[in-house]
């Protein structure tokens, strides 16, 4: 009983924090107080003359039929004080569920644009993150989609984009910049994730291995424990995202970048292919 108690409380504190929800709140304390208190007030006022009112109990639902719709026609106040609080009852009803209507709207809508715009709060566990966004973006998403082990895994991208780079219900975003830290990476739950997939920024040609390095320091000190396959644009600076903790690295100037998709999901000759790549001197792959 404490506990649900405790989350009770814990609920309604964070409700009444945020102005919209403690305006809601409020109302529906008020239309429940009108409820309650005119439906008392018809009792007194009718027990013993309208024959439908036997009790507070038939007088609540009376009064409760009567607000939410138009009203019951074969329960009509007999006394002028019983018509008269059914008359302020049937207009303040219909008010107090106007608003009631027009802020859960807004709720809802706030809500959907959040999570379209990349600012909502994300809670998710051993899921995929994939930080930036590119043309190999797509190719993974569906990569994944099509392995065994990742149908059903929730995908978050987090870029510095406007909005969803994708129209998938399933695939979730978070709008974060370069390089990633602060508010994005708890909004993504990127400390809980199973695996990250950073993307190189064609943007930013001459610092775009530098950014990804930087994102791979932070997810690593956010995850240690994640799988992050990382893309790397100029080969001489595969040393870099290695000590920053990537433990996979796709180098668009020895295989084309097109394994990137297959290294994120784990397969095991794309893993080969990388390593005995990895230990090709630098000069050999810049050649």
């Amino acid at each position: 009983m404490a506990p649900s108690r405790g989350l009770i409380s814990s609920i309604f504190i964070r409700l009444m924090a945020v102005a919209r929800y403690r305006f809601i709140v409020e109302l529906t304390v008020i239309f429940a107080a009108v409820w309650v208190g005119c439906a008392l007030l018809v009792y007194f006022l009718e027990v013993g003359i309208n024959p439908r009112i036997h009790g507070p109990i038939e007088s609540i639902y009376f009064l409760l039929v009567s607000m939410m719709t138009s009203g019951d026609t074969a329960v009509v106040p007999l006394t002028t004080g019983g018509r008269m609080v059914m008359s302020v009852v049937v207009i303040l009803s219909k008010l107090l569920t106007a608003l009631l209507c027009a802020l859960a709207a807004a709720v809802l809508i706030e809500r959907k644009l959040k999570e379209e715009m990349g600012l909502k709060m994300h809670t998710l566990q051993k899921h995929i993150v994939l930080v930036g966004w590119n043309l190999k973006g797509g190719q993974i998403i569906t990569t994944l989609r099509h392995e065994a082990q990742h149908h059903s895994t929730p995908i978050l991208v987090m870029a510095d984009l406007e909005q969803k780079p994708v129209d998938d219900p399933f695939v979730l975003f978070t709008r974060a910049g370069h390089p990633i830290r602060g508010e994005s990476l708890a909004r993504a739950s990127l400390s809980s994730a199973a695996l990250v997939v950073l993307l190189a920024n064609y943007n930013e040609r001459q610092h775009a291995d530098a950014l990804t390095t930087v994102n791979c320091l932070m997810a690593r000190k956010a995850n240690p424990g994640a799988r992050i396959v990382a893309e790397l644009l100029d080969p001489s600076q595969r040393l870099y995202l290695e000590a920053a903790g990537a433990d996979a690295i796709i180098s668009i100037g020895d295989v084309g970048g097109f394994l990137l998709a297959e290294a994120a999901v784990g397969n095991r000759q794309a893993q080969q292919l990388l390593d005995s790549v990895a230990r090709r001197p630098v000069e050999d792959a810049d050649k």
